[in-house]
């Protein structure tokens, strides 16, 4: 496959100088040393940011199983160093994060995963990266999946507010980090001219971080967003978190409003996730993102969570999203559209592979919800649906007239995505094709349904020394009491 070729183009730079503490020494002429003349100084190269944060217990980097990658890992893996479609190519940095509860330790993966206690953590080593490696005029782009696109999307609300701090001012995120939190939630009016009283000197538009970024109403900071199935709670059963005070501190949007110094925005969502707590945060542009020329399109797909995101050992769906994102960013970011096109293993045709049923272990404790989708376009989230959708077997009656009715929500494919249902690998098994029309329910082999049953191990494990019957590994649901003891107790003991 192949990306299309940028236009050539010189890019124009502005040389510093100077130190904040001493005037820079004046560079002799390299042709001659003794001479007073005063070498023109050399323009800086631009390059390109490109921060990767992966979800809830998803660790890329020591995975053995090449089909256990996250859509934020491979994505990851096919930036270019370089992009050498200009004339003067530009460098390309990745920063891959691996997501909250991924370190090898149980304690990590229930105490972390569950309670999402290392998200600040988390977004602070993101943010840091992008502070120590920046220099004005570099581009910022963000990535990211379930916990790993708030995350992500987290960044780059910071950017728009604090700009890009060096690494002075990085002794300061801490507090300044808390502060915004806390400014988005707070309600008391006291409360409220404190906190803006604390972050005046950060988020004016003469604050350092903010001339450091160029931020201005006519300018983007953040060249593009682009994630997989935003999760902003705590991403498991409120069985089990029992709102929790430690919980329910947990970080949420300030708001869903797409900064309008964010140039692009991408998002992926899973049309087939019914948990509850895993619901999706949707982008909602402002007119003046629109008036800017800010570009926003969310598209939905058939799956499950990670079948957006990827992660199952059958990942023909998180392929599609993954193309899709490759597709739409392949103009301004340099990708390995040869590494991406070796990713897809099929097992069933374009399109037709079934989702994954996330309700599996722990998560079948999780109440249920239908995730709204669009039923017209709009000016606002920018939703469309995917073409690939139309080829389910199960898809929902309610959205086959929906899209009957309204034949323009269906999106169009890209290029990189028609090449792709063009030369889809897929070899069907001859017995297969003729006993069976649709395809099976796939197995539910992947890293999020691998933990949850960790979890329900574990919390097997207490209830049965505690001489309380465990309705989690039986076909019996469980009662609100049994819910309340097996889930909420040893949670309870966890977090204290």
């Amino acid at each position: 496959m192949a990306s299309s070729i940028a236009q050539k183009q010189t890019p124009t730079f502005t040389a510093n100088t100077s130190t904040p503490w001493a005037p820079a020494p004046a560079e002799r002429s390299r042709s001659d040393p003794e001479s007073s003349l005063v070498a023109e100084p050399r323009a800086r190269i631009k390059k390109r940011i490109v921060v990767c944060c992966d979800g809830t217990w998803q660790d890329g980097i020591i995975v053995e199983d090449r089909w256990k990658y996250t859509n934020v890992m491979r994505l990851a893996r096919a930036v270019n160093h370089t992009d050498d479609r200009f004339e003067i190519p530009i460098p390309q940095v990745v920063f891959y994060q691996s997501g909250i509860g991924s370190a090898p330790n149980i304690y990590d993966q229930i105490v972390n995963g569950v309670t999402g206690a290392s998200l600040g953590d988390k977004v602070e080593e993101a943010y840091a990266f992008i502070a120590h490696n920046f220099q004005p005029g570099d581009e910022i782009f963000l990535f990211g999946f379930s916990r790993g696109a708030y995350t992500a999307r987290m960044i780059g609300s910071l950017i728009g507010a604090i700009g890009v701090l060096d690494r002075m001012d990085m002794d300061h995120f801490a507090e300044i980090f808390i502060a915004y939190q806390k400014r988005g939630k707070a309600t008391d009016q006291d409360e409220i001219i404190a906190l803006d009283k604390q972050l005046a000197p950060w988020n004016q538009h003469s604050s350092p971080g903010k001339i450091r970024a160029d931020s201005s109403p006519t300018t983007f900071s953040v060249k593009c967003v682009g994630v997989f199935d935003t999760v902003g709670s705590t991403g498991l059963p409120e069985e089990i978190t029992m709102n929790h005070p430690k919980v329910q501190a947990i970080y949420g949007f300030n708001d869903l409003y797409l900064g309008e110094h964010i140039q692009r925005a991408y998002q992926a969502l899973a049309l087939n996730e019914m948990r509850e707590d895993f619901n999706c945060a949707k982008f909602e542009q402002t007119e003046g993102g629109r008036n800017k020329g800010q570009v926003l399109k969310q598209c939905w797909f058939a799956g499950c969570h990670s079948d957006i995101g990827g992660g199952y050992k059958e990942h023909d769906l998180s392929d599609l999203t993954l193309t899709w994102m490759a597709a739409n960013i392949g103009d301004i970011l340099s990708l390995d559209m040869r590494y991406i096109a070796s990713l897809p293993e099929p097992v069933a045709p374009w399109g037709e592979q079934s989702p994954h049923d996330s309700r599996t272990g722990i998560f079948t404790l999780s109440d249920s919800i239908q995730r709204k989708y669009p039923t017209s376009t709009d000016q606002i989230t920018h939703e469309q649906i995917h073409p690939s959708v139309l080829k389910q077997h199960n898809l929902l009656p309610a959205l086959r007239n929906t899209v009957d009715k309204n034949p323009s929500l269906i999106g169009t494919l890209l290029p990189l995505e028609e090449e792709l249902q063009k030369n889809w690998p897929y070899k069907p098994k001859p017995a297969v094709q003729l006993t069976q029309r649709a395809p099976a329910a796939p197995a539910q082999v992947g890293a999020e349904a691998e933990i949850a049953q960790v979890v329900t191990g574990v919390f097997s494990r207490v209830t049965q020394l505690n001489g309380v019957v465990d309705h989690t590994t039986t076909a019996q649901p469980a009662t609100a009491a049994s819910k309340e003891w097996s889930m909420g107790a040893l949670f309870r003991e966890i977090v204290s």
